[in-house]
């Protein structure tokens, strides 16, 4: 028996991403010890692989010398025989290598070549998803090939149970039919506009006679007011959940609308229809795996899919990814994957 880590992505798109690998990986391993180290709200995602025990780590720890010096004493406890590292940082090569785990794979790159035994070159010139990228790499591990399945996100009675207290809390009516919006971004380049956001929502409530949530962190709390603009049948819950809420609050929805977000791959991962908007992040890499998926993206601009967090264009240029998508477009994307449910 091998005790093995493997160092989890640190943001909930790509951990969501990664799950498929790490489920192979826990199904190829099961006479082996396998332990994640990743940020402690992951366990929500993987602890519903079994065998699988999880060391997590406090924001504040994950990057720099903090992960450094924290991480570095704990894995090295554990003396581990074999790590594989998800994440693609010098620090979190170096922890493994400090950390003195034995054999270390990893892609390639930042310098991580002199850390680790086992590398993979990141082929930068070929354009696959990100969550094929995270199955080759246990291939690699594991020398054998892999098939790769969705991600599909499982969650224990005691989030639905939080997720019908928020909405006991709110009076959200469970019989009225719930629609989702994550209605900002953390990057400037991919924020559609809160006055979008919000006609998008009141056409919603008038056309369907439903209820809007809007889910994001607790700094995007001011954005969803500015959406929900005192609309009794608009709730803003952003800042209130924690994964496991959001999840089964999710699943409880006919739609999700957002751009290329955590959120998005959440939804994505309860199964229910999403309608991504599109503009620097590039669909092909990191879009959230789902067949109810309708992507709105103006493929025409030279520039989409730049991959930048602030737009470097200016005047009518500036963010037309995002100004080009209008509220009826979106709403008629949206239209088409909820239709059915009310016929």
């Amino acid at each position: 028996m091998s005790k093995i880590i493997i160092r989890t992505p640190n943001h909930l798109g790509d951990c969501l991403m990664a799950l498929p690998a790490v489920e192979a990986l826990a199904g190829e391993c099961r006479d082996d010890q396998i332990t994640l180290l990743g940020p402690d709200w992951a366990d929500k995602i993987y602890g519903q692989v079994p065998e699988i025990s999880f060391i997590p780590i406090a924001g504040y720890r994950l990057h720099g010398v903090q992960a450094i010096s924290y991480q570095t004493p704990v894995v090295r406890q554990e003396r581990f025989d074999r790590g594989l590292l998800l994440t693609p940082s010098f620090s979190s090569a170096l922890i493994f290598f400090r950390g003195r785990v034995k054999e270390r794979y990893g892609y390639a790159g930042e310098g991580r070549r002199i850390l680790l035994n086992h590398t993979l070159e990141y082929a930068h010139d070929i354009v696959i998803h990100r969550s094929q990228r995270y199955i080759h790499l246990a291939e690699f591990f594991l020398d054998r090939k892999l098939s790769q399945g969705r991600p599909l996100m499982k969650f224990p009675a005691t989030d639905m149970a939080g997720a019908e207290k928020i909405m006991f809390e709110f009076k959200i009516d469970a019989r009225i039919p719930l629609v989702a919006i994550a209605p900002q971004a953390v990057a400037e380049s991919r924020r559609w506009g809160v006055d979008k956001y919000a006609q998008l929502a009141d056409r919603l409530v008038r056309r369907y006679d439903c209820q809007i949530i809007l889910l994001g962190t607790k700094a995007e709390a001011p954005a969803g007011s500015e959406v929900a603009r005192n609309n009794r049948r608009i709730f803003n819950l952003c800042g209130l959940t924690d994964i496991g809420s959001a999840a089964a609050l999710l699943s409880r929805v006919l739609l999700f609308v957002g751009n290329d977000s955590g959120l998005a791959h959440l939804a994505a991962a309860v199964d229910i229809p999403i309608v991504v908007l599109s503009g620097a992040d590039n669909p092909a890499e990191t879009s959230p795996l789902s067949d109810k998926k309708t992507v709105i993206i103006k493929e025409h601009l030279e520039c989409i899919s730049c991959v930048k967090n602030v737009c470097p264009k200016r005047g009518e240029a500036f963010m037309r990814c995002m100004k080009e998508i209008s509220v009826e477009e979106v709403f008629n994307a949206g239209q088409k994957l909820i239709e059915p449910y009310f016929k």
